[in-house]
């Protein structure tokens, strides 16, 4: 697995894909650091744990529409660029949790329900599946 960072984004085909990823959009940045203080106190690691403001989200989408190393691509991926778009826009607070087994994102996401995600995703291997 390609170690995710902020500087190190995993893409596959130029297209950003965090495979064993969950993404979840909250209300604000105050709530995702919330959420993510719970993860961390319920023992999941902190370097498994990214955390973005929407400014940082608009300005990786922004970024890959001005070079050839898109972040989307026509369909699917062009429309999952515009909810996280709107979301950022929104002042949405993001986390990006590394849980490749099911078992793990099942915790995370019981961890982050009292959080009220406003989003989530799991990238696997092939596809999407969509958590909230």
């Amino acid at each position: 697995m390609e170690e995710m960072s902020k500087a190190n984004l995993p893409t596959s085909f130029g297209v950003f894909s965090p495979t064993g990823h969950v993404v979840v959009a909250f209300e604000n940045e105050a709530v995702a650091k919330n959420a993510r203080q719970a993860l961390i106190t319920s023992g999941i690691a902190s370097d498994k744990i990214t955390l973005y403001r929407g400014d940082e989200v608009l300005s990786q989408i922004e970024n890959s529409r001005k070079t050839d190393n898109k972040l989307f691509q026509l369909g699917q991926e062009e429309e999952k660029v515009k909810r996280y778009d709107e979301l950022a826009k929104r002042g949405c607070g993001f986390l990006v949790i590394y849980a490749p087994k099911d078992k793990e994102t099942e915790q995370v996401m019981s961890i982050l329900k009292p959080f009220k995600p406003k989003f989530a995703e799991k990238y696997n291997l092939l596809t999407l599946q969509e958590l909230a």
